[in-house]
């Protein structure tokens, strides 16, 4: 008999319009997904904060994705960066994009911003169930470093790991995952997904190479058509995409997700954060 996964339905770009805030919102409402990714720094930011306020369903239930792939930067110092932003101040930095060694200056300007959009989705309330990057860019080291040291200083030991589920991870690429995932754990106390990929990604998996007993999420990125029904950015009916991974005896969220073990004087302690917060948001 098979051991059950665990499957974490995660709805990315909640903040990026409020068309995309208002599906997932009637996602939630209809047991669809799980938990949600917010955006800062995009449109649809302060209508996503507010639903967040107005819509128990939403509790504890939302992340913050962190973008330095689109929209205004928070903070001067990284749009003195041009691999980051262009010259007028949006970011225009793609998850393909290789990121070479940084300089001092840059990692500072990086961890700086990253603090910003934190700390401005703090500010409005929401208490993050877990980190995430925009087009996955924390899969390069440099950014994952970064990443790894917010979660530590803000006490949010949950991530979401980069894509590597699907019948194309193999050899080189899913090894170099595999140990991403479990320095991530091991070394820097974070707690991680088994697997994150989409449906398709899991359901074209042979059957000698589905996981087992294993916590999965799950990506989606509901909008709605021209008819105002709810579909994935693929344009396909959002139910009906989910169905072959919905079983509610096995969902969870990303507050459920296990912690990793904790190394001596790395405590996750996010109260510590929230009465004052000192980042210089300059324009």
């Amino acid at each position: 008999m098979r051991l059950a996964n665990k499957i974490i339905i995660n709805a990315d770009d909640f903040g990026y319009t409020d068309v995309v805030n208002g599906a997932i919102l009637r996602s939630f409402q209809r047991f669809l997904i799980t938990n949600t990714s917010m955006l800062v720094n995009m449109q649809g930011f302060n209508d996503a904060a507010g639903l967040v306020q107005q819509h128990a369903v939403l509790a504890g239930k939302v992340g913050v994705r962190l973008n330095f792939s689109g929209g205004f930067s928070l903070t001067s110092a990284i749009r003195a960066c041009p691999q980051f932003c262009n010259k007028s101040g949006y970011f225009n930095l793609r998850g393909s994009r290789r990121i070479p060694l940084l300089s001092r200056r840059v990692k500072q300007a990086v961890y700086g911003e990253m603090k910003a959009q934190l700390e401005k989705a703090l500010m409005a309330g929401i208490r993050p169930s877990h980190l995430d990057t925009r087009h996955s860019l924390h899969r390069q080291w440099p950014v994952a470093m970064a990443l790894a040291r917010l979660g530590q200083e803000y006490g949010i030991p949950r991530m979401r790991f980069f894509h590597n589920l699907g019948p194309g991870m193999r050899g080189a690429k899913a090894g170099y995952r595999r140990l991403f995932n479990k320095w991530m754990c091991r070394s820097m106390g974070v707690s991680v997904p088994d697997f994150s990929g989409d449906v398709d990604d899991l359901l074209r998996l042979p059957a000698k190479r589905l996981p087992e007993g294993k916590f999965i999420e799950i990506t989606v990125a509901p909008t709605v058509d021209a008819y105002g029904e709810l579909v994935d950015r693929s344009g396909k009916g959002l139910q009906s995409k989910l169905r072959p991974v919905i079983d509610h005896r096995y969902t969870l969220s990303y507050a459920d997700l296990p912690l990793a073990p904790v190394r001596a004087g790395h405590g996750f302690r996010l109260a510590d954060h929230l009465p004052s917060f000192r980042m210089d948001h300059s324009s």
